[in-house]
């Protein structure tokens, strides 16, 4: 059974590859048929077993907020008008687990682990999961592959990510996973940045790097020792995964779901048609 019961969700880029769209809308707020993205990485989180949820936001920001806020005039609005049947969307809204935000100030440190060390107060001493709004996993009912991470990393050092299977030529989109099996189950060895010259020559299936991990509390003091990354500037997750990787074993599980990059307007729109057409 999975015990990790805290989540934490980047969701505070500005989405540049979606301009201009995203000038007024927010990157995780955009639709995938009724829902913004950033519900369906939500109830992931929630059925994995996922009580409390930590979504990271732009400073300013307000419109994630306002979704899974409770609009009381809005619904006395509809019950004067008799559409109580109505209003039962926003009672699906608020079925999610419990939400806190926080907010993140671009113009101060970026990277993609600057919002798990600004949840630092959220995750205490908790084990925590740790996903990004910009990629969805589709799975199909009763099949959690967060939930499967949950239990990998139970079973290891306290840490896990999620492979994604794919065509060796996304590599130069996505970081590699190198693994080995031991025992049964696939361990990290190596962290590959987005690389297309490690493209295989049989053009084989790889494991990419999905943004889906799962750390232990004592992950953060290890976050904030690496510092700043020396040729980009950023702070980079998997600067610390790499740290940790030397000493500690990192449990990989491999997902079995459909993975699509929200980043992206094609990404968006290969989401839209499975989801809203191939689910009906």
């Amino acid at each position: 059974m999975n015990s990790i019961r805290k989540a934490v969700i980047a969701a505070a880029g500005l989405g540049t590859r979606m301009f201009p769209i995203t000038k007024v809308i927010e990157k995780a707020m955009l639709p995938i048929g009724r829902r913004p993205t950033i519900d369906y990485i939500v109830r992931e989180c929630a059925a994995a077993g996922v009580q409390e949820i930590a979504i990271v936001v732009r400073r300013g920001s307000t419109q994630i907020q306002r979704y899974y806020g409770d609009d009381t005039e809005l619904r006395a609005l509809l019950s004067r008008r008799g559409w109580g049947e109505k209003a039962r969307a926003l009672d699906e809204i608020a079925s999610v687990p419990s939400i806190t935000f926080i907010e993140q100030d671009l113009e101060d440190r970026y990277g993609t682990a600057v919002p798990v060390m600004l949840a630092r107060d959220f995750i205490a001493d908790d084990a925590f999961f740790f996903v990004s709004s910009d990629d969805l996993l589709v799975e199909r009912h009763g099949q959690s592959t967060l939930a499967e991470l949950g239990r990998d990393a139970g079973g290891g050092g306290g840490y896990a990510l999620v492979g994604q299977p794919s065509p060796a030529s996304a590599l130069d989109r996505y970081g590699r996973l190198e693994t080995v099996e031991s025992d049964g189950r696939l361990h990290l060895t190596e962290l590959v940045e987005k690389d297309a010259g490690g493209i295989r020559p049989d053009g084989g299936k790889v494991l990419i790097n999905i943004s889906r991990y799962a750390f232990p509390a004592e992950f953060l003091p290890v976050l904030a020792a690496v510092g700043e990354h020396e040729e980009s500037g950023e702070y980079r997750l998997t600067d610390g995964l790499s740290e940790v990787v030397r000493s500690t074993p990192i449990a990989v599980t491999v997902s079995r779901g459909n993975y699509f990059d929200l980043g992206s307007e094609q990404g968006l729109a290969e989401a839209s048609r499975h989801v809203v057409v191939d689910k009906g």
